[in-house]
Order: structure tokens, then C-alpha cells, then sequence
């Protein structure tokens, strides 16, 4: 078994047991959520481990922004995001772009 395997499971057990103890509303709720996309980001960049790191974390941050132009908010924002990240980097590996442009070297 992977690190990325475990670390995966181990923050979906916790995001379970926090997402569970505390209001959505509350400033811990904002924290929790705060957290739960962070994990979500990470979670996609271990799954998309040919596309690099740094593009999965922008195509993520533009889901989240696009899915609260959609008007999801709360605790189905990550798992909203993720379907259109998820979806977004599915298109880029199938037209090719999985791995960064190499730049020449210049000295």
C-alpha cells in the first residue's frame, strides 16, 4: 500500500468524524470546510499523479469557483468542485497535456 493510499483514507476518516461534531455554520464549520477542500485537492493530485501537481491544484481551484457561481455551497461544495476538476483533468490526459512543457535550458 501507497502513502498516497493511506493518506488518503486517513482524511476521509477524520473529515467523517469532524464534518460530524461540528455546525456548518459555525467558524469551526468554515475551518472543517477549509480542510475538506484542502484534502479534496490533495486527494485529486494523487489520483492525477501524470498531470503536475501545480495544474491539478489550479483546475481545482477554478472548479471551486466555478461551482460557487453555480450556487453549492456548504458541505456539497467539495464534492461538487471535485466532479468538475475530476472531469476537467479527465479531458486533458485523453488530448494529451499530462505532463509539463520542458523548458530549454538557457546557460
Amino acid at each position: 500500500m501507497s502513502n498516497q493510499t493511506t493518506s488518503a483514507a486517513t482524511t476521509r476518516a477524520r473529515r467523517r468524524t469532524t464534518t460530524a461534531t461540528r455546525g456548518p455554520g459555525s467558524a469551526h464549520g468554515v475551518v472543517d470546510l477549509h480542510r475538506i477542500l484542502l484534502d479534496t485537492a490533495f486527494e485529486l493530485t494523487a489520483e492525477f499523479d501524470t498531470v503536475p501537481a501545480g495544474s491539478v491544484m489550479r483546475c481545482f481551484a477554478r472548479s471551486v469557483k466555478v461551482a460557487r457561481a453555480r450556487g453549492v455551497d456548504g458541505a456539497a461544495l467539495p464534492e461538487a468542485a471535485r466532479r468538475i476538476a475530476r472531469s476537467n483533468l479527465h479531458e486533458r490526459v485523453a488530448r494529451g497535456r499530462s505532463s509539463g512543457r520542458v523548458l530549454a535550458a538557457t546557460a
